[in-house]
């Protein structure tokens, strides 16, 4: 048999261990940005992956944590909140987390949004700028895909515990090994309970993700995989004022762990449930076909409160309490068949893709309008005052039926003549939705359908171009797509999709020796059909524009055998550009979106037993609001790592990030609404190999 057309993967990263690292993927992988095998450094896109033993080594526990040295990316936007990990990418907000290729599914203007846990991730993957050609609706920035670790015919077991900061207690398991000559397993268990950082808040999760791999012939092999994940705590977002964290009150500022909930109606239980498969088969050395598939079931139930703002002393907050419960069952497919051929000098990678996607939901809202709902003294805190049985839920509710399905085709040819590769693609889409909702407002009862049928052509063109110095210069287009709910107020016309296009240009490098890579991209990315409104939120058209031109620099070095550094640079200018019916925001920049950002990730090994680590992050000024009235100020935190290799089955490691316990704002959606950054935290951490 011929070299098969996707080969086991490997690719190569920094971790503890020095530059080189080769972690294998499976046969069947196919890289998050073409869905071929072509790596980040061939692509004529801006595509990074991080491997776990990187997540590891920077304590990393989520998505929103692995984003933090990864240059175009603000992660974090809402401070130590966990139950979801928001960010924004190039500019804009995004939740589009994938698992193994296929979204983790979830209604956008809610809540329940699956997490993978770090431990059951062998890497992340980054690609930036729109990616509708090849996954359909997806907000312009771009996405993140967490491959799941993969069964390998080799035995091995990894124990983990960790204790630390917040009373964290961690135990934790990874398990792979052969259970007969065509058969490999691999199962991943963790337990982890510790404190949040908002005083009285919790955090506790249970994981268990157990997949089996059978190799039914040469040609054929089928992955089965499940995903468990309990979270019966998790920190809800409940954001402070400006006063008192951003700005001194008259009791002061707030310390970083300040809370404005309430102990009885706090925290968000979510529990996930992902059944999938993946099945490869090779027709021939030529021919492959590729399904993933996937059935998703999860319910949350978030008790929490929000404010109304300060009363007129400054400093008793007016709140409001409210629950949602949501229901979520989908289902996500995608077939794609692979074709190689020769025509001439040129190389073909043909690649054409059918997607299906379903997520049927039920979700329930009830809020007491801060009617009976206590205040609290942000100076004098007591987080002891509600009483479940008698707040007033029912002030007002809401009670929605969702359906939503998106279909999708594409197609992509990745064309290699000599050192040249082309990339092109082109996907249609089709989207609908309905949200049937029945709502109550102090006892007057009313509803409303909300229904989007929508369809849209993205299309994507690369090239890149390989020196035999390393050097390698790249161009590339890009489009995306939402979907858009509404009818236009001056028009009369049910709202279009929105709609995105990126041009980007840069260059990438690789050493002869492979110990240096360096990327550098410049893109002008321009959100458009975006819906605007007049100040009094009576008028809606849909001509609004976001634009987003950046510049982003990464190097990764083995400035010697022993001495690795990874450093990022990232300047960003985010923009509202158009904007008819509200003049006064054009010009400004968005909330949650950092101008500049800089990290630097060191790593010594004096002794071939012993990594030394240390890392600084710094993001810079971000927008208090969307009238741009102030600044969220810039802040820079240091992090540091300690391993040692005790023996061949023991490892010790100790882990710090913000390592001078600085209090910082990490960002402010308006004045009513900011978030402290993450406090310091310190783990220790034995690992045992067996």
């Amino acid at each position: 048999m011929g070299q098969p057309l996707f080969p086991a993967h490997a690719e190569t990263f920094i971790s503890q261990e020095g530059l080189e690292e080769v972690v294998v993927y499976g046969a069947g992988y196919r890289t998050t940005g073409t869905k071929s095998e072509l790596s980040p450094l061939e692509a004529p896109l801006s595509y990074e992956v991080y491997d776990a033993e990187v997540l590891e080594l920077r304590q990393v526990d989520s998505v929103n944590e692995a984003m933090r040295y990864v240059p175009g990316i603000t992660p974090e936007s809402r401070g130590a909140v966990t139950i979801f990990d928001q960010y924004t990418i190039r500019g804009f907000v995004s939740y589009n987390n994938y698992y193994d290729g296929l979204p983790l599914q979830y209604n956008r203007l809610w809540n329940l949004l699956p997490q993978v846990d770090a431990f059951a991730t062998q890497s992340v993957e980054v690609l930036k700028g729109p990616i509708s050609v090849l996954y359909g609706s997806a907000p312009p920035g771009g996405m993140i895909n967490q491959v799941g670790k993969q069964p390998l015919s080799e035995e091995h077991n990894r124990f983990r515990g960790r204790v630390g900061t917040d009373n964290l207690v961690e135990v934790a398991l990874d398990s792979t090994g052969p259970v007969s000559d065509s058969v490999d397993y691999r199962i991943v268990m963790l337990y982890r309970d510790k404190d949040g950082q908002q005083v009285t808040t919790k955090e506790e999760r249970l994981t268990i993700a157990p997949s089996l791999t059978w190799q039914v012939s040469d040609r054929t092999s089928l992955n089965l995989n499940l995903y468990f994940q309990n979270d019966p705590e998790m920190v809800p977002s409940t954001p402070l004022p400006a006063l008192g964290t951003l700005y001194d009150a008259d009791y002061g500022r707030l310390d970083s762990d300040a809370y404005a909930g309430d102990q009885n109606w706090a925290g968000f239980d979510r529990e996930v449930l992902m059944v999938g498969y993946k099945l490869n088969h090779e027709f021939n050395e030529n021919v492959s076909f590729l399904q993933n598939f996937r059935y998703t079931n999860a319910d949350g139930f978030q008790k929490n409160t929000y404010n109304y703002g300060l009363a007129g002393d400054a400093r008793t907050l007016i709140r409001s309490a409210y629950f949602t419960d949501e229901d979520n069952e989908g289902v996500a497919i995608d077939n794609q068949l692979a074709w190689r051929l020769d025509v001439g000098q040129t190389s073909h990678r043909l690649l054409l893709g059918m997607e299906y996607q379903k997520l049927k939901s039920d979700i329930a809202y009830g809020d007491t309008l801060a009617i009976n709902t206590p205040t609290i003294d942000l100076g004098n805190p007591d987080h002891d005052q509600f009483d479940p049985d008698s707040l007033p839920l029912d002030s007002y509710g809401e009670q929605h039926d969702i359906d939503q399905e998106q279909f999708g085709i594409y197609l992509q040819d990745e064309i290699t003549w000599g050192n040249l590769t082309v990339l092109g693609g082109l996907r249609w889409d089709t989207y609908e939705s309905s949200d049937m909702v029945e709502n109550v407002y102090l006892g007057f009862e009313y509803g409303s359908t909300t229904e989007i049928d929508q369809d849209k052509f993205s299309a994507r063109v690369g090239a890149i171009y390989t020196f035999d110095n390393g050097l390698a210069p790249y161009v590339s287009y890009a489009e995306s797509f939402e979907p858009t709910s509404g009818v236009d107020s001056l028009t009369g016309e049910a709202f279009k999709p929105t709609t995105a296009k990126q041009f980007e240009i840069g260059i990438k490098f690789r050493s002869a020796d492979g110990n240096i890579t360096a990327t550098a991209a410049y893109f002008d990315l321009r959100k458009q059909n975006v819906v605007v409104n007049t100040p009094d939120f009576l008028q809606y058209t849909q001509t609004g524009e976001v634009k987003s031109q950046g510049l982003e620099l990464s190097v990764v070095a083995a400035v010697t055998a022993s001495f690795d550094i990874t450093a990022n640079f990232t300047e960003l200018d985010v923009v509202v550009s158009k904007n008819e019916l509200n003049q006064a925001l054009v010009g400004l920049h968005p909330v949650w979106v950092a101008d500049r950002q800089a990290s630097l990730w060191a790593t010594w090994r004096p002794r071939e037993d012993i990594s030394v680590n240390a890392g600084v992050r710094h993001v810079g000024e971000s927008q208090l609001d969307a009238l741009n009235t102030d600044v969220v100020p810039a802040y820079t935190v240091f992090d540091a790592a300690l391993s040692w290799q005790v023996d061949d089955s023991f490892r010790l490691g100790l882990n710090a990030t913000n390592l001078t316990d600085k209090s910082f704002i990490g960002s402010c959606y308006d004045a009513n609404n900011c978030w402290f950054g993450a406090e310091r935290s310190i783990e220790f951490t034995l690992y045992a190999d067996f």
